[in-house]
C-alpha cells in the first residue's frame, strides 16, 4: 500500500540530501579560497538549504463528483479504517484543501472563513496570521470526532444576496434573471443564497508519506476554480504536479475540457497524470471480463485522443472498491479497482519529474559561480606564478637589480594609488548609472502605481473585452519598464567591462570575463507569465456576471505575483552590481597586496638575500595550494554532475518506457 510512491519519495530524499550536501560542501570548498563575494555563497547555501528541504506538491483537480477526495483517501489514507476526507454522496469538499504533514506530530485543521475573501490579502499572507483561522483537533484513534471535524470541509451557509454578491459568489442584480432576483436558493428563504462556509482549509497529519515530503492539495470543482483566482494563479501554478481526475461513466465532458485547457495543460513547467474513475460503472456481470477489458481501454484511448496527450498519462481506477479493498482487506478488489496502477505511474512519472527539475536549478546556479571562480583562482595561479618568476629571476641575476626594481615597484605602487582613488569615482558614477538605469525602473513602488491604475481601469470596465484589454496593458506596462531594465543592464555591464579592461591592460589586472548578467531569461518568464494570466484573462466572463470582487481578487493575485517577480529580480540585479564592483575591487585589492609584497621581498632581499630562496618556497607552496583548490572544487563538482547525469539518464529511460 502506498509502497511505490513512498519508496520514490525516499529515494528522492536521499537523493536531494546527497545533492544538497555536495552543494553545502562545494561553498565551503570555495569559501576557503576567499575569491567570491559573501552574496555569491549565501546563494549556494539558499540553494542547498531549498533542496534539503523541497517537497512534492500534488494538486488534485477535477470537476464536482469526480471523486477527488474518494481518490485522496483511497490511495493515502485507508489505513483509518474508513473515509478521511469526506466523499460520500451529498458531501462534497466545498473549498481547497492542503494536507500536509505534522511536523510536531500533533495533527489538526485550520479553517479559513469565507468572509476573509472580503479582504485585499492572498491567502499566502492570510497563512501567516493565526487569528484568523478555525482551529480545531484532530483524534485520529477517535472517529466520530475526526469524521466530525472533517466534515467542516462540506458546509455550506445561507447568506442574504448582497452580502454574497459583496464577496464575488453570486451574480450582481443586473446579471439575474427577473425569476431569480429575490432568491436563488430556494432551501435558503427568500432573498438568500448558500455559499460555502470556508474558503480555505489545511490538514496537518503524522503520516509516513507526508513526512516523506509529499503535500497534497485537493481542490473544489470549476466553480470554485473559477471564483478563487488565487487557486488558480498561484496554487496551481505552482504544484510540481497535476492528477486531472475524470469519470468514466461520463467520459471528458465540456466542463472537464475547459478545466483541463485552461487551467492544466497550459503549464507546461507541470507534470501531469489523468485518472478516470469510477470504472467499476462499467463492471457488468453479464459481460466476459475480456469485454469489460476493452470497453476500458476505449475509454482510455478516446480520453487521451480528446486530451490530445499520450495513452500512458491516462490511468482507469476505481477509488471506491479500491478504498473498500484496502479497509476490508479484499486483495482481489484491490486489484480490480487498478489502484496500484495507478500509484506505479505517480512514483515512475511524477516524482521523478521534480527531481529533473531540481538537475535544472543546480546547474542554473552553479554555472555562473563555477565559472567566476575558476577565472578568479586561474588569475591568482597566473600571478603567483609571475611572483614566482621574478623572485627566480631575481635569484638568478643577483642582488644587483634589487635596488631598481624596489623604486619601480613603489612607483608602480603610487601610481596605482592613483588608480583606485579614480575607480573610487568611476565607481560612484557606474552606481548612479545602475540606480537611474537598472534599479529604478524595476523599483516595486514604480510598478504600483501602475498596478493601482490598471486596477481602477479595470473595475470600471463592465465587459469582458475591457477587462482582457486593460490586463494586456498592464503587461505591456510592466514589461516596458523591464525592457528599460534590459537597455540598463546592457549599458552597465559594457561600461563596467570598459572600465576593468582598462585597469587591466594598464596594470596587468587578472582578465575578467563573468561580469555580464543576462536578465533577457528573466524577461522570458515575465513573457511566459503574461501569456498564462491573459490566458485566464479570457475567462472571466464569470467576473462580469458575478462581482467586481472576483475582478479585484484575480487581478490582485496577479498584481501581487508580477510584483514578486519583478522585486526578486530587482534583489538579483542590486546583487548582480554588487558582486560585480566587489570583484572588481577584490581584484584590485589582490593586485595592490601583490605588489606590496613583491615590494617587502625586495625590501627584505636587500637585507639578507638568503630571504629570497624561503621565499620562493612559499610562492611554490601558495600555488600548490590553490593548485589544490582547483582540483577539490572540480572534484566535489564532478560527483554533483555524476548524480545530476545519473538522474537524467533515469529519467531518459523512464521517458522512452
Amino acid at each position: 500500500m502506498q509502497q511505490p510512491i513512498l519508496d520514490q519519495l525516499n529515494a528522492f530524499n536521499g537523493w536531494r540530501g546527497q545533492v544538497a550536501g555536495l552543494i553545502q560542501q562545494l561553498e565551503e570548498q570555495l569559501a576557503l579560497t576567499g575569491l567570491l563575494p559573501g552574496s555569491s555563497l549565501l546563494r549556494l547555501g539558499n540553494l542547498a538549504h531549498a533542496i534539503a528541504n523541497d517537497s512534492v506538491r500534488a494538486a488534485f483537480v477535477g470537476e464536482f463528483s469526480r471523486g477527488k477526495s474518494e481518490l485522496i483517501n483511497a490511495l493515502f489514507f485507508s489505513e483509518f479504517g474508513g473515509r478521511l476526507l469526506p466523499s460520500s454522496s451529498g458531501q462534497t469538499t466545498m473549498c481547497p484543501v492542503e494536507i500536509q504533514h505534522a511536523g510536531l506530530g500533533v495533527p489538526g485543521l485550520r479553517l479559513l472563513p469565507i468572509t476573509s475573501r472580503a479582504l485585499d490579502h492572498t491567502i499566502q499572507d492570510l497563512k501567516r496570521s493565526q487569528s484568523i483561522w478555525r482551529k480545531l483537533p484532530l483524534l485520529l484513534d477517535q472517529p466520530a470526532q475526526r469524521n466530525a471535524a472533517l466534515k467542516q470541509l462540506t458546509d455550506t451557509s445561507c447568506v442574504a444576496l448582497e452580502e454574497a454578491r459583496k464577496i464575488g459568489l453570486c451574480p450582481p442584480l443586473n446579471q439575474t434573471p427577473r425569476n431569480r432576483q429575490h432568491s436563488i436558493c430556494p432551501s435558503c428563504g427568500l432573498g438568500k443564497v448558500q455559499i460555502p462556509r470556508w474558503r480555505h482549509a489545511i490538514i496537518n497529519l503524522p503520516h509516513p508519506i507526508l513526512a516523506a515530503g509529499l503535500n497534497i492539495l485537493d481542490t473544489p470543482g470549476l466553480n470554485a476554480i473559477g471564483a478563487e483566482p488565487e487557486l488558480t494563479l498561484s496554487m496551481l501554478m505552482e504544484a510540481n504536479a497535476v492528477i486531472f481526475i475524470l469519470s468514466a461513466d461520463t467520459g471528458v465532458t465540456h466542463s472537464d475540457l475547459d478545466i483541463w485547457e485552461n487551467y492544466i495543460a497550459s503549464n507546461p513547467r507541470q507534470n501531469h497524470l489523468v485518472v478516470l474513475n469510477k470504472i467499476d460503472t462499467l463492471w457488468d456481470e453479464l459481460k466476459a471480463p475480456a469485454e469489460i477489458e476493452r470497453e476500458i481501454a476505449v475509454q482510455v484511448a478516446r480520453t487521451a485522443e480528446r486530451l490530445g496527450i499520450d495513452a500512458r498519462q491516462v490511468i482507469a481506477v476505481s477509488a471506491q472498491k479500491a478504498l473498500i479493498g484496502r479497509v476490508k482487506n479484499q486483495a482481489a478488489l484491490i486489484e480490480q479497482s487498478r489502484i496500484e496502477a495507478l500509484e506505479d505511474a505517480i512514483a515512475r512519472q511524477l516524482i521523478p519529474a521534480r527531481r529533473e527539475r531540481i538537475c535544472h536549478e543546480v546547474r542554473d546556479t552553479l554555472g555562473r559561480l563555477l565559472s567566476e571562480h575558476q577565472v578568479l583562482l586561474k588569475g591568482q595561479i597566473h600571478e603567483l606564478e609571475q611572483n614566482l618568476a621574478s623572485l627566480t629571476d631575481l635569484k638568478s641575476n643577483g642582488e644587483s637589480k634589487v635596488p631598481a626594481l624596489l623604486a619601480q615597484h613603489q612607483r608602480a605602487i603610487s601610481r596605482f594609488e592613483d588608480e583606485r582613488s579614480r575607480f573610487e569615482k568611476k565607481k560612484r558614477e557606474l552606481l548612479e548609472q545602475a540606480g537611474s538605469q537598472l534599479f529604478a525602473p524595476l523599483d516595486p513602488v514604480g510598478l504600483d502605481l501602475i498596478i493601482s491604475n490598471a486596477k481602477n481601469e479595470m473595475l470600471s470596465a463592465w465587459t469582458t473585452a475591457g477587462i482582457q484589454e486593460r490586463l494586456r496593458r498592464f503587461f505591456t506596462e510592466a514589461m516596458d519598464r523591464f525592457d528599460l531594465a534590459l537597455n540598463g543592464v546592457e549599458r552597465l555591464s559594457s561600461l563596467m567591462l570598459a572600465c576593468y579592461s582598462d585597469l587591466e591592460q594598464r596594470h596587468g589586472l587578472s582578465h575578467l570575463d563573468a561580469l555580464p548578467y543576462a536578465i533577457l531569461p528573466r524577461r522570458a518568464e515575465l513573457q511566459e507569465m503574461a501569456e498564462q494570466y491573459e490566458r485566464f484573462g479570457k475567462r472571466l466572463e464569470i467576473a462580469v456576471n458575478t462581482q467586481s470582487t472576483v475582478v479585484r481578487k484575480a487581478f490582485l493575485t496577479v498584481a501581487q505575483r508580477t510584483r514578486d517577480f519583478v522585486a526578486e529580480t530587482l534583489v538579483q540585479a542590486r546583487t548582480w552590481v554588487d558582486e560585480a564592483i566587489t570583484i572588481m575591487e577584490s581584484q584590485m585589492e589582490r593586485h595592490m597586496q601583490r605588489i606590496q609584497q613583491q615590494v617587502q621581498t625586495l625590501q627584505d632581499i636587500e637585507q639578507v638575500l638568503d630571504n629570497l630562496d624561503t621565499r620562493i618556497t612559499q610562492v611554490r607552496a601558495e600555488i600548490a595550494e590553490r593548485q589544490a583548490q582547483q582540483q577539490r572544487s572540480k572534484q566535489i563538482y564532478l560527483s554533483l554532475k555524476a548524480l545530476l547525469e545519473d538522474q537524467e539518464r533515469t529519467e531518459a529511460v523512464r521517458t522512452s518506457a
